[in-house]
């Protein structure tokens, strides 16, 4: 089952980055909300795309996480160690992939979700030497584009390659990847991008990220918060070890509780 959903994610990868190479080729940092407008009401088939690449990055976040729980509840995980740790930076980098194209479309919860993604850096030891990386104060997406369509497809490709060894999937599992990509496209329905001039109560960012938004709510400083996010993923590194299997299963539960209680 586990590789089964494996070689799906694997092929969920390659819709959303076809799709994405589509709609890239129209919009501009420089003119970041209007560029989304113009692919989502006037290019055509923009809108189409745009649902699709939407869909199937969300998709593929959530086979992945399905795959590392899988993994997880196995007695015993059958893959090098090597390779563990590849599937696990393959789903943080996922996640920033959402994250940043999250933050592309340009609307007022894109905008609000930046923001916090800065305080969180800034506000953080050593990590604040590295705002420059993500802050640009001419081109307010400018590195979030560059970051979104160069560095971040190319670090998960590499983890996917380490982890599988190899790129090439078959078309019967591409062909099911792009069934649930499409599925999804025309029974869901993305969120409204909420115009700059709109005059709101409230946003939101990306699902994964309303946790985070919220613990920040509750006054937990931005350290907490960047070590609450990283849990997981520290605990999923140890989780090879046999020996700590057991207590790491527990407190993964723990932290997925108590995360979608915050998140909700």
């Amino acid at each position: 089952m586990s590789r089964y959903i494996a070689w799906i994610t694997q092929a969920l990868f390659i819709i959303s980055l076809s799709s994405g190479l589509i709609i890239v080729f129209a919009y501009y940092p420089s003119l970041a909300y209007d560029s989304v407008q113009k692919i989502e009401y006037i290019i055509p088939f923009g809108a189409f795309f745009r649902q699709l690449h939407y869909f199937s990055s969300e998709a593929l976040v959530v086979s992945l996480l399905l795959h590392v729980v899988i993994e997880v509840s196995k007695k015993e995980i059958k893959i090098t160690f090597n390779s563990w740790i590849f599937s696990i930076l393959a789903l943080l980098v996922a996640l920033f992939l959402m994250f940043t194209g999250f933050v592309l479309k340009a609307d007022q919860s894109a905008n609000a979700a930046a923001q916090v993604a800065f305080s969180l850096i800034k506000d953080t030891p050593i990590l604040d030497n590295f705002l420059s990386l993500f802050q640009d104060n001419i081109v307010f997406y400018w590195k979030f584009f560059i970051w979104h369509i160069i560095f971040l497809p190319i670090l998960i490709i590499y983890a996917v390659f380490k982890h599988t060894k190899r790129l090439r999937v078959d078309i019967s599992y591409f062909t099911v990847a792009l069934g649930i990509s499409l599925l999804l496209s025309f029974l869901l329905k993305m969120p409204r991008d909420i115009a700059l001039e709109e005059k709101v109560l409230h946003v939101k960012g990306p699902w994964f990220f309303w946790g985070a938004e919220n613990l920040l709510q509750f006054g937990l400083n931005a350290l907490s918060v960047n070590m609450i996010l990283l849990l997981p993923f520290a605990f999923l590194i140890f989780f090879y070890r046999k020996q700590n299997q057991k207590i790491l299963k527990a407190l993964l539960l723990l932290w997925v509780i108590v995360y979608a209680y915050f998140s909700i």
